[in-house]
């Protein structure tokens, strides 16, 4: 089956496919997509056909991405009842965010060294930087919470710590998910990049204990409501 390069028209425009290495990989991202957008709510159903038929796919690789999704949490399958997208309750939310910031302080406290001893490094967080600005001018949110989110992990990459990685991977779904749910206008578009930049220079300036408080800082900083 070739990839999928567009969706109907008649499907909202945030949960369009991306190039990802699988079908279902895709399918997977853009029900993600969907859910961080708004265009699919916490404890609605997913129905196959229907699906498949705006993702343009059949129903076997989409059946392969409810699985990855179920298998992280994101839907849930109920004998009887089909499968529904999980809800994000504050306890839920609590516990994503306490989990990432364990993994991220671990992350920033070995990557630290090693930016400092190759400023190289530092071009493919500059790189998304300028992105995350270019998009929080436009309001673009989706383009907004990837740029977020490929900072985050370009950290966890440099510090070579592959059990972090992995754990990280494994929250980056429901993180893009949150963060859809909270970053939403104007004033917060303004922070986005200064905020990142702020972590670039801490990680350039090697203060590890600096770096610890301000991603718990940083990672609470937008926390309000359930989804």
């Amino acid at each position: 089956m070739t990839k999928v390069e567009s969706l109907p028209l008649s499907f909202p425009p945030p949960l369009r496919m991306a190039r990802m290495a699988s079908l279902s990989e895709q399918a997977a991202d853009a029900i993600v997509t969907g859910i961080s957008a708004g265009a699919l709510k916490p404890g609605q159903r997913l129905y196959e056909t229907e699906l498949a038929s705006l993702l343009s796919i059949s129903r076997v690789p989409l059946r392969e991405a409810l699985k990855i999704l179920e298998s992280q949490g994101i839907v849930e399958s109920i004998p009887h009842r089909g499968t529904h997208i999980a809800s994000f309750d504050d306890q839920r939310v609590n516990q994503i965010c306490e989990s990432r910031i364990a993994l991220e302080q671990i992350a920033l406290s070995t990557a630290a060294p090693i930016y400092q001893s190759d400023p190289g490094l530092f071009a493919e967080l500059d790189r998304i930087i300028a992105s995350m600005e270019l998009s929080a001018e436009r309001l673009e949110w989706i383009e907004v919470s990837k740029a977020d989110l490929s900072f985050h992990r370009e950290i966890c990459r440099v510090s070579g710590n592959e059990i972090v990685q992995i754990l990280w991977e494994t929250l980056a779904r429901h993180v893009f998910i949150i963060f859809g749910h909270e970053i939403r206008d104007e004033r917060d578009a303004k922070v986005m990049a200064p905020q990142h930049r702020r972590l670039r220079d801490l990680l350039a300036a090697g203060d590890v204990r600096a770096l610890r408080d301000e991603i718990e800082w940083h990672i609470l900083r937008v926390r309000r409501q359930p989804l």
